[in-house]
């Protein structure tokens, strides 16, 4: 990773973008990072020493990047903004989607020099920014789409303030243990989340240890619960929700607690995880009953936060192996390196570090079951072993020859396309046919409408009761946006919406003022689509006729391809841009894209 050798507004050095972010600490002004397919870049930005950035000599700051020109861009502090001026450059410099020839930044702007993501950082004593909810979010959507896309990691913590009157500013002690990249959002009166960027799993965990460090000689200690991508979670919604959960579990004896990695027993069922069957769930939950006393194997696909996790545990649950262990495992959370290990075990001396045998995930869950999440993420050399044993019933550890025999009904889940994944020789046709003997497929929830309000209020007990608040209801208001809301980041997006308008509103209802930002922009009803409108009444008199569910479903298809055509449209087919405006990450976008066969049309 880049860093400084000290100079000013340059950057050369080979020190890790954290150690440039606490050197920084003592520096005020701005500083700007670029983001490219090898890490990242930072230069401090000072009055009167304008920084270019480009992709060689003489640049300033270069960045290995083709589609950046030799001198693609000027930065110049003026006062706390910073101007950015295009040198003429091929590729151009981008605003929202808008090729710019200048433009000034605030702390928190960013954009896109050909395809790389420049972005303004506030320093100095003061130091992380505290971001707005909505700007945090898409800080948080953009961290994870580079770190997936980089195959880095990052971490999310969720921090509870003292108990009792701690001595001035919480919030400000808890800036001055952080490091100026970090970004901070309010989550409530006494509650932050923070985004740790680029960090592995111990660098966050010592992060979270400062911030709950003792608040002076007489104040109270601050409690963190730390989610790390993507060893804790494969998406945002669930990260914030890992963070939250990890929160809860704090006391004053352990004031940080960790979201588990990799692979969990998953035989207890989450709280509030029981299933809310609408009718676009029912045949689905049927089916699943049906071949829960069966063997075989079963595919849950779906999209993020569709509830996979929860009907697996359902389908174990339902089935003669309710009394064993369910164990879950992230495949896209485990290195490809150790992926084999932690399926299946290893003998001591197996590799280094291997200092005594281990069990892996197939050995614990024997005579059980086991949940393989995100498994279009196994690497073929896994694969091949998990073939094995899906045949055989038998696996050898890591460095071992005894076959060791057991007894487990796998259930997978991806997002993903499995069929193409195998056209492109990305997923072993043999391990797909083997799998796929049962396919069951979740609607994400915007299909499944009339489990919003349900779920809503289960969620709403459940954050009540996190939180010790007492908050009776939602407003009409606010659940017509609930019900209006296309939620593309499904249950676990509403969980979380629920429980932030649990902790910030002040009144025995939630209000609409109390929603997320990006639910509350809901379009009302009657600015949709013709088409996509229906008095209830027509919905209550005509929901037992032949085809109305296709033809309902239809409806929403039809609107949500004109709202995402009409958005991509007004962005240039910008899809990061699109993203933005529709508040959804650029992942479910392109993947909705997919599905609903929308393309650019040539003029």
């Amino acid at each position: 990773m880049p860093g400084t050798d000290g100079a000013q507004g340059e950057l050369t050095g080979t020190e890790p973008l954290a150690e440039v972010a606490r050197q920084a600490t003592a520096h005020a002004g701005l500083s700007i990072v670029v983001y490219h397919q090898g890490g990242a870049e930072t230069a401090l930005l000072t009055p009167g020493q304008p920084v270019i950035v480009g992709r060689a000599e003489p640049a300033d700051l270069r960045v290995p990047d083709r589609k950046l020109s030799r001198e693609h861009a000027r930065f110049t502090l003026l006062e706390n903004r910073v101007l950015v001026e295009d040198l003429g450059s091929r590729n151009g410099t981008w605003l929202s989607g808008r090729r710019v020839e200048r433009v000034a930044l605030d702390i928190g702007g960013e954009v896109l020099l050909g395809e790389v993501l420049a972005r303004v950082h506030g320093l100095g004593a003061g130091g992380p920014r505290t971001a707005g909810e909505e700007s945090f979010r898409h800080q948080l959507d953009d961290e994870e789409a580079r770190a997936r896309h980089l195959r880095r990691g990052f971490a999310l913590l969720a921090v509870r303030a003292p108990d009792g009157d701690a001595p001035g500013d919480w919030i400000g002690c808890v800036r001055e243990r952080l490091r100026p990249v970090d970004q901070l959002s309010a989550f409530g009166p006494d509650r932050l989340l923070v985004l740790l960027p680029e960090v592995d799993a111990a660098s966050a965990l010592g992060l979270a240890r400062a911030v709950a460090s003792p608040l002076g000689v007489a104040g109270g200690t601050p409690r963190v619960g730390l989610a790390v991508y993507p060893g804790a979670a494969s998406t945002v919604e669930e990260l914030i929700d890992r963070a939250l959960r990890s929160l809860e579990r704090t006391s004053a004896r352990e004031p940080v607690v960790q979201a588990s990695d990799a692979w969990s027993d998953s035989s207890a069922p989450e709280v509030g995880s029981a299933i809310v069957a609408g009718a676009a769930m029912r045949g689905l939950l049927a089916t699943a009953a049906r071949v829960a006393g069966a063997r075989i194997p079963v595919i849950l696909l779906g999209e993020t936060g569709t509830g996979k996790e929860v009907l697996a545990r359902y389908i174990h649950e339902q089935g003669p192996r309710r009394e064993r262990r369910m164990v879950r495992v992230n495949c896209g959370a485990i290195p490809s390196q150790l992926i084999e290990s932690t399926l299946f075990g290893h003998e001591k001396g197996a590799f280094t570090g291997a200092q005594q045998q281990h069990r892996g995930v197939f050995e614990e869950a024997d005579k059980g079951s086991v949940f393989l999440d995100e498994i279009g993420e196994l690497p073929l050399a896994a694969q091949v072993a998990l073939l094995r044993v899906l045949e055989t019933g038998s696996f050898c550890r890591v460095g071992g020859t005894r076959e060791i025999a057991v007894d487990v009904r796998v259930i997978a889940a991806t997002h993903r396309d499995l069929e193409a994944m195998v056209a492109q020789g990305q997923f072993r046709d043999d391990l797909y046919y083997r799998l796929s003997t049962m396919v069951l497929e979740l609607p994400p929830l915007r299909e499944r409408m009339e489990e919003v309000e349900p779920l809503a209020r289960r969620f709403l007990s459940l954050a009540n009761e996190a939180n010790g608040r007492q908050v009776r209801g939602l407003s009409p208001e606010a659940l017509a946006l609930f019900k209006a809301h296309s939620w593309p980041g499904n249950v676990r997006e509403l969980k979380n919406a629920l429980e932030r308008a649990v902790v910030v509103a002040t009144g025995e209802l939630i209000t609409a003022e109390d929603l997320p930002a990006r639910v509350r922009a809901t379009r009302a009803p009657d600015a949709l689509p013709p088409r996509a409108q229906r008095p209830p009444e027509d919905v209550a008199r005509r929901e037992d006729s032949p085809g109305a569910e296709a033809e309902l479903k239809a409806q929403v298809k039809d609107y949500e391809s004109q709202l995402l055509e009409k958005t991509l449209r007004s962005a240039n087919w910008n899809r990061t841009e699109a993203a933005r405006q529709l508040g959804m990450p650029v992942r479910t976008l392109s993947y909705r894209m997919k599905v609903l066969g929308l393309k650019k049309r040539e003029a």
